[in-house]
């Protein structure tokens, strides 16, 4: 699958779980039902009672600060992936329905759901160090002893 598919798929998993708990959500899972309806038909009923239940777990994670959104996420980004690979055409569908979806909350809630995508390239010997969430990096350099 090309890379850049992956990439989308596992961002589009992660955001349609976060826009679960989002004053958007009735319309974006009309959005999503409607892509696998298009694309995939014969998934379309599995996947729309996949939502409902993936919502119900995200609003009672979000209630118990539990980890199980990650999981859910993650869930989410196989079934993306799997539409992806099967009608890679479905593509800007989706992320046209993502966009309106982001589009429609409230301006503070849209900068936390979103597409986001890294690009680095180094050469030499640099380091190059990216993140979505929290990074921690612990260095640990050896220099040569030029002492007695």
């Amino acid at each position: 699958m090309d890379p850049q598919l992956v990439w989308f798929a596992q961002t589009a998993g992660t955001t349609v779980v976060a826009l679960m708990a989002t004053e958007a959500w009735g319309a974006t899972r009309d959005r999503v039902v409607a892509l696998w309806r298009r694309f995939r038909p014969a998934d379309a009923e599995d996947i729309e009672a996949a939502l409902d239940e993936t919502r119900e777990q995200v609003v009672l994670a979000r209630e118990g600060e539990d980890e199980a959104e990650d999981r859910l996420a993650g869930e989410w980004q196989g079934r993306m992936m799997l539409l992806l690979a099967t009608a890679p055409s479905a593509a800007p569908a989706l992320e046209r329905a993502l966009r309106e979806a982001r589009e429609s909350l409230p301006p503070g809630e849209q900068s936390s759901i979103g597409l986001v995508r890294f690009s680095a390239h180094a050469s030499g010997n640099s380091h190059v160090y990216q993140a979505g969430r929290d990074l921690h990096i612990i260095e640990r350099r050896v220099g040569r002893h030029t002492g007695p």
